[in-house]
């Protein structure tokens, strides 16, 4: 144990402080205090480690200060000293948050075994929150790339529910994003200090899919030799986030539906239920309207995760979005693999806008990671790039009078516009269930310019619907 652990012993007894102080110097540093409010006094800054508290004191209560302990100190257990007369006391005080307490008189190794174990407790205490904040600064909204209006959006909307513990569905294609905006949910709202249990639900063998979210009871099953909590329970004060929540079962949809509707938890193999305090967010990349239609997804669990539903568009239609989001991702690789000073020529970056980007926001961050591990100087051209990225860039040929450069420009500007248009349309249809009525008056369009304008691009509702669920 480090000499540098700080120590309080607050008790009004003279003779219990020495004692305490002349067991513990050797291991510890030591200060003492005879009243509440001193040692109160002494606990604040974050100058104590771990606090011994007598609950008979001159001022106050041994109990009001640790009422007071877990708001105001979070990180200091407090080991409550009592009479024998106090037992009882000193229970109730172990409810309300006490790490430990000992009967008066103790003995010097037991005292010791005590303060050794409060002190680890502390340290990991002090570790766990200094993760927390860790994540909470890496998954902050300032830190998610939204310079597209459509992604400004989607910010408003995670900001919106944040503060809240309202069920959220996030839609997407694979790599857009949706685990980051989960993140980002938790450590933007009251529960950022709890857990965030994330499980693929379709990473996991249909057969312990129960067993995981549920828990077991040893023996419920061949192989269930321990009993476990399941994921559900482990994040209970947090955040649960079940990505690709099409893939349960529509048995598992039930169980479910269930839980989220009542809070509670049963696991495998028992018929008694356990209360959870739990925010679910469920994701998805395939459209569940069309499951529901389909039989292939329950209605009313769709209904019931689709409290508060947010799209993240794909990249491609956002692509204003990939000059920072790429230089975001070049800094990051580039610092963790001592390579200063890198950068993207304007060449690079047109050539990183024109692509497609298939594997969404996950891609872009692997292309850049590997092209930092392959760089040998300071900057990133387009020779640099996949062929891939680079074989539509070469075959447009800069422009040589003025005319062409006009020509040019009007092209690229119909080329935007349309884009624009296209993922307008599409999008106002999927936030409305396909239904070109609603969407028309969402939008603030009259129906015949809504349906003019499906009609110039050739888009037909049903094979949008198919289109957007057959994406992986």
């Amino acid at each position: 144990m480090s000499k540098t652990a700080r120590v309080l012993v607050l008790d009004d007894d003279p003779l219990v402080r020495r004692s305490c102080q002349r067991i513990l110097e050797t291991i510890c540093d030591v200060t003492t205090a005879d009243s509440g409010l001193d040692g109160l006094r002494a606990m604040e800054g974050g100058s104590v480690d771990i606090a011994l508290v007598d609950l008979k004191l001159p001022d106050m209560d041994g109990m009001d200060v640790l009422r007071r302990a877990p708001e105001a100190f979070p990180d200091v257990p407090i080991i409550v000293i009592t009479g024998h007369s106090g037992i009882r006391s000193a229970v109730e005080a172990v409810k309300l948050g006490a790490s430990d307490y000992l009967a008066k008189p103790f003995d010097p190794d037991e005292l010791e075994a005590a303060v050794r174990k409060a002190l680890r407790e502390s340290r990991l205490r002090r570790d766990y929150r200094r993760l927390q904040e860790e994540m909470g600064s890496r998954y902050h909204l300032s830190h998610m790339v939204a310079g597209s209006p459509v992604m400004q959006g989607v910010l408003r909307l995670i900001e919106q529910v944040a503060p809240t513990d309202t069920t959220v569905l996030l839609t997407g294609e694979s790599g857009t994003g949706k685990e980051l905006a989960a993140r980002a949910i938790q450590f933007s709202g009251r529960r950022k200090d709890g857990p965030f249990v994330a499980v693929d639900c379709g990473a996991v063998a249909p057969s312990l899919i129960a067993s995981e979210l549920f828990g077991h009871v040893r023996g419920a099953f061949s192989g269930a030799v321990a009993d476990q909590e399941g994921l559900v329970r482990a994040a209970s004060g947090g955040t649960l986030f079940l990505d690709e929540i099409s893939s349960l079962s529509l048995d598992l949809q039930a169980t479910l539906l269930r839980v989220i509707e009542t809070r509670q938890v049963r696991a495998v193999g028992t018929s008694q239920s356990v209360e959870v305090d739990v925010r679910f967010i469920a994701a998805t990349n395939r459209n569940l309207h069309v499951m529901v239609e389909e039989g292939k997804f329950r209605e009313d669990l769709f209904y019931r995760l689709n409290v508060f539903p947010i799209h993240l568009p794909p990249l491609r239609d956002r692509r204003e979005d990939i000059p920072p989001m790429a230089g975001h991702f070049l800094s990051l690789f580039a610092a963790r693999m001592h390579k200063p000073n890198l950068e993207f020529t304007d060449e690079a970056i047109e050539a990183l806008m024109q692509y497609d980007w298939p594997g969404n926001v996950r891609e872009l961050s692997n292309v850049v990671e590997r092209l930092v591990i392959l760089s040998g100087g300071t900057r990133i051209g387009q020779a640099n790039l996949p062929e891939s990225m680079t074989v539509g860039a070469a075959a447009e040929t800069a422009p040589r009078t003025a005319e062409e450069l006009n020509e040019l420009k009007k092209k690229l500007r119909d080329q935007a516009v349309a884009q624009a248009e296209r993922s307008f349309l599409i999008e106002a249809l999927r936030r409305n269930g396909y239904n070109v009525t609603k969407a028309a008056e969402q939008t603030g369009m009259q129906r015949s310019n809504f349906q003019a304008l499906l009609a110039k691009y050739g888009l037909r509702i049903r094979d949008i619907a198919s289109r957007e669920d057959g994406r992986e």
